[in-house]
């Protein structure tokens, strides 16, 4: 009997540490996007910003602006309810900032 609860409080243990690192490690590259993107800079090609920031990013918008130039934004996930949005021009950084996600956007249900 006393080995039974023995093992049961050994899983227990096991169970929340394994659920602490999974936390973790999840959070893991949102953190890392908070503390890279202070190194870059404005003017930084698109390759040197994604071997900073890294290759898990969305393309948010992609066009050619009045002079025929690419213009790309770059979408990093930074937390939970953040991401930053990165400008390129001719494939050169020209803009950042950081958006709020709304994720309590409730919709319309009107037809």
């Amino acid at each position: 009997m006393e080995n039974a609860k023995l093992i049961s409080k050994s899983l227990l243990l096991i169970y929340c540490a394994g659920c602490l690192l999974i936390g973790c490690v999840s959070n893991y590259v949102t953190w890392s996007t908070n503390a890279n993107i202070k190194k870059i800079a404005l003017g930084m090609s698109k390759d040197q910003v994604v071997s900073i920031l890294g290759k898990d990013y969305l393309i948010a918008s992609s066009s050619k602006n009045d002079y025929g130039k690419p213009v790309e934004i770059l979408a990093y996930k930074s937390d939970s309810n953040e991401e930053y949005k990165l400008k390129f021009v001719n494939d050169q950084l020209m803009e950042w900032n950081r958006e709020f996600i709304n994720k309590y956007i409730i919709k319309d249900s009107s037809p």
